[in-house]
């Protein structure tokens, strides 16, 4: 395979072409619907061309997980305050519409990986990172409102664990289709509210 760092702008065209067409297709058909040749095919290449690139299907998914942790995740993480009171609505709520853009922007990968984790150990150490990033901003939610008095009886560890496990199922479930079938009527502004309270109720009362 031809490393980022040697390819001409040609080979970049063609490697974005290639992972914007993953990218798509992962999300409308997941991963397992989804063949090498509709890859190639919606990107406009030759199989040849995604070999320069890539060894397979599952090594494609593994850059643009590890590319979406790197540029998406990673920077995000860095950019969350804690409440100022327990009266903070806004943090709950624009810190989970923060997450819930990312997840669905980016909701073919995080399936997918989801679906390899089970039995790849690579794809297993790509779904925890992610989860590190929610686990770490709950748990210093948690820390930072028993420092207000509020939420003494949580542990930090296992709360930060159940919300941010809560989250990622709740969100992989709901922004598929199958959830009609459930008989739940969807709009991004009714998910990122029933989380928001949830979280905040957690931990405020």
């Amino acid at each position: 395979m031809t490393s980022p760092e040697s390819l001409t702008a040609k080979g970049l065209q063609t490697r974005e072409a290639i992972m914007l067409a993953a990218r798509k297709l992962f999300a409308e058909r997941g991963f397992h619907g989804t063949t090498l040749t509709d890859i190639t095919s919606a990107a406009g290449k030759s199989p040849a061309a995604f070999y320069r690139y890539y060894s397979d299907k599952e090594d494609l998914l593994a850059v643009l997980a590890e590319s979406f942790l790197r540029d998406v995740v990673a920077p995000l993480g860095s950019h969350v305050h804690l409440p100022a009171s327990p009266q903070d609505t806004d943090f709950f709520v624009s810190t989970v519409t923060g997450y819930w853009n990312m997840f669905k922007q980016n909701i073919g990968i995080m399936v997918a990986v989801d679906q390899l984790a089970a039995n790849q150990p690579r794809f297993a150490a790509v779904q925890n990172e992610f989860r590190r990033f929610g686990i770490d901003i709950v748990r210093s939610s948690v820390l930072h409102a028993q420092d207000q008095g509020y939420g003494t009886d949580l542990d930090p560890e296992h709360t930060a664990l159940a919300i941010s496990l809560l989250f990622e199922r709740f969100t992989s479930v709901y922004l598929r289709e199958e959830t009609a079938a459930l008989g739940v009527a969807r709009t991004d502004e009714d998910a990122v509210r029933t989380l928001s309270t949830i979280w905040k109720k957690t931990l405020y009362g």
